[in-house]
């Protein structure tokens, strides 16, 4: 059984996550290209998206007894664009969110696998007082994930550049819309 309760003390605020990818890429860590754009993106986002007063109305009137745990990296592209959305989420809600570092949570990590593979962000919805899972969701809305599912059919005509530009292009239009709804429809 999972102690769900001890990973959230273990987790870090998303202020904290942030800095820690800062300081990832001042340090060269591996990946760090990836990160210096993901913190670019999430800094966009921290900026530019804000819930609508449809979204906060809905928002407001679900129960908040539970706490938020996310499974992340800095690397992960997909992270940059949905934490943001999660953390505004996590705020007008009032609810406790923290993020642990997937490549050192293994154990979690291996119960949140994603066809076997070990894909991010994981957004797990805690009730602490029991310490059990009561949803969770991720590593990418619906349409993201087909977006991957073609490319993995036809790798020849649909390459990973293309993937990722598709995908970037999805995320950028959409504006965290799939996210919220897909987020909010597990509470």
């Amino acid at each position: 059984m999972i102690n769900y309760n001890k990973y959230l003390q273990k987790g870090i605020f998303y202020t904290t996550y942030l800095e820690k990818v800062k300081n990832d890429i001042l340090e060269k860590k591996p990946l760090f290209e990836y990160s210096e754009l993901n913190i670019k993106r999430m800094e966009r986002l921290n900026k530019t998206f804000h819930l609508t007063e449809d979204q906060a109305k809905k928002l407001n009137s679900l129960d908040n007894n539970f706490s938020i745990l996310i499974i992340s990296e800095g690397w992960c592209g997909d992270a940059s664009q949905i934490l943001p959305i999660i953390n505004a989420i996590a705020n007008e809600l009032r609810v406790e969110m923290r993020i642990v570092f997937r490549d050192e949570n293994e154990e979690l990590m291996e119960q949140y696998l994603t066809n076997s593979s070990k894909s991010i962000p994981i957004i797990i919805i805690v009730d602490t007082n029991a310490n059990k899972e009561i949803a969770h969701w991720g590593p990418r809305p619906m349409a993201g994930k087909e977006l991957l599912r073609k490319h993995k059919e036809s790798k020849e005509q649909y390459d990973a550049d293309v993937f990722h530009i598709e995908l970037q292009k999805y995320y950028n239009t959409n504006k965290g819309e799939d996210i919220f709804n897909e987020f909010i429809g597990i509470l």
